[in-house]
């Protein structure tokens, strides 16, 4: 999509409200009640939640909402390790994580058009620089909605450019992670953003989602035609926690499918599960996958198998103030090659150090650290540290990253 039509369905959204904005009357046009903006009450934390609230009227038979939304995430981290070959290496990387900003309309009582743009291009991790301005569509979709439909309390119909939540911490918004970073588990079986249709039920407390999507690379919709996937969700609450099953499967591999994005493995299963034990919260996620034959993987030692595990107790020290959490990974392959770390900031470049790539058959790595909530998740400093350990065909590595991390979001 290019940025001409960017600023044209601005346009036409803007028309769109001034149309809602009048209602007949008889023979005369008569405007409709304004629906004015929340007030923040000088109230500079609450000024995050109202900020972005263009327009709201239930009332209003064609607009029944506009708002515009943002998020800002920035962080610097020093890692000190030791490469395969038993030499040390160090480095100081400061990046803007994401820069994000978007809108969303609810129109005709039933439809919801949602699309947020990255506006950065971070290269600091690999010792290049950064350019700001707009660089490719994270989400673009519309979506059908009703309630009450064949026994479920709500049906919803979408078809866009997705992000498609595999592993407990995808099903958290980077808004609201407890960690600086995901975990390279989570990362590996979540990444990419997907064209495709996804339909979601719920039905009390459970809430399910089947969807269908393409493996065509593109910066915002891609062909829909181009390799195929599938993606099943189940959330429902047990006993006092909640469970989380996630499956994904890809028909086609990248060797068929030459721009596919999706084929980082043949399929993938999650399960996790979370609760409140006393003061704690506790997640727990098994994930267990195959990366698939030569249609998926460039070198038979990324071939096979892989599993792994992610636990993460977490408990605030101040109540939602001052929160610790920590994270035990662990993940394997059956392969040599078969798992891969984080970029962010292990297997980064710029620090010179030979870690293989990231690439390995064995890993295990122990975070901890503080988020202080300035104003909830809208606004929080970030800090953690983190050792982790890979195997590889090279050799053993190993790093610690420090991290400082600012949040914010509207």
């Amino acid at each position: 999509m290019t940025k001409n039509n960017m600023f044209t369905s601005s346009a036409l959204v803007s028309a769109a409200i001034a149309v809602s904005g009048v209602a007949t009357a008889g023979d005369e046009i008569a405007p409709a009640p304004a629906a004015l903006a929340p007030s923040n009450n000088g109230s500079w934390c609450d000024g995050f939640k109202t900020v972005g609230k263009f327009y709201s009227n239930d009332n209003d038979p064609f607009i029944q909402e506009l708002k515009f939304f943002g998020r800002l995430q920035w962080q610097a981290a020093h890692i000190n390790g030791d490469d395969v070959n038993g030499d040390s290496f160090s480095d100081t990387i400061d990046d803007y994580r994401r820069m994000r900003f978007g809108a969303q309309i609810k129109f005709l009582n039933s439809f919801k058009l949602k699309g947020n743009l990255n506006l950065v291009d971070e290269d600091a991790k690999d010792g290049g620089g950064r350019e700001f301005g707009y660089q490719n569509w994270d989400q673009l979709k519309l979506s059908y909605s009703k309630k009450d439909v064949a026994g479920f309390d709500e049906v919803s119909l979408t078809y866009g450019r997705h992000k498609v939540k595999v592993g407990h911490e995808s099903h958290t918004s980077s808004k609201k992670i407890k960690t600086v970073e995901r975990s390279p588990l989570s990362n590996k079986i979540y990444d990419g953003r997907w064209t495709g249709f996804s339909l979601g039920l719920e039905r009390g407390s459970w809430e399910g989602t089947l969807g269908y999507f393409s493996q065509d690379e593109s910066e915002a919709l891609g062909s829909i035609s181009k390799g195929s996937a599938f993606y099943l969700s189940s959330q429902h609450e047990v006993g006092d926690g909640s469970l989380i099953f996630d499956v994904f499967y890809n028909v086609d591999g990248s060797e068929e499918e030459p721009d596919a994005e999706l084929a980082n493995y043949h399929w993938v299963a999650s399960l996790a599960y979370e609760r409140q034990i006393a003061n704690w919260n506790l997640m727990l996620n098994a994930v267990y996958g195959d990366n698939g034959d030569s249609d998926y993987q460039s070198k038979t030692s990324r071939e096979g198998n892989f599993y792994g595990l992610v636990i993460m107790p977490s408990t605030y020290l101040i109540e939602d103030k001052l929160e610790f959490a920590a994270r035990y990974t662990y993940m394997a392959s059956e392969e040599d090659e078969g798992i891969r770390t984080n970029s962010r900031y292990f297997r980064a470049k710029a620090h010179g150090g030979d870690v293989n790539s990231g690439r390995g058959d064995s890993y295990h790595s122990i975070y901890a650290g503080l988020n202080w909530y300035l104003c909830g998740q809208n606004s929080k400093i970030m800090v953690g540290a983190e050792y982790e350990t890979l195997d590889t065909p090279k050799g053993d590595a190993d790093a610690t990253t420090l991290w400082t991390a600012y949040r914010m979001y509207f």
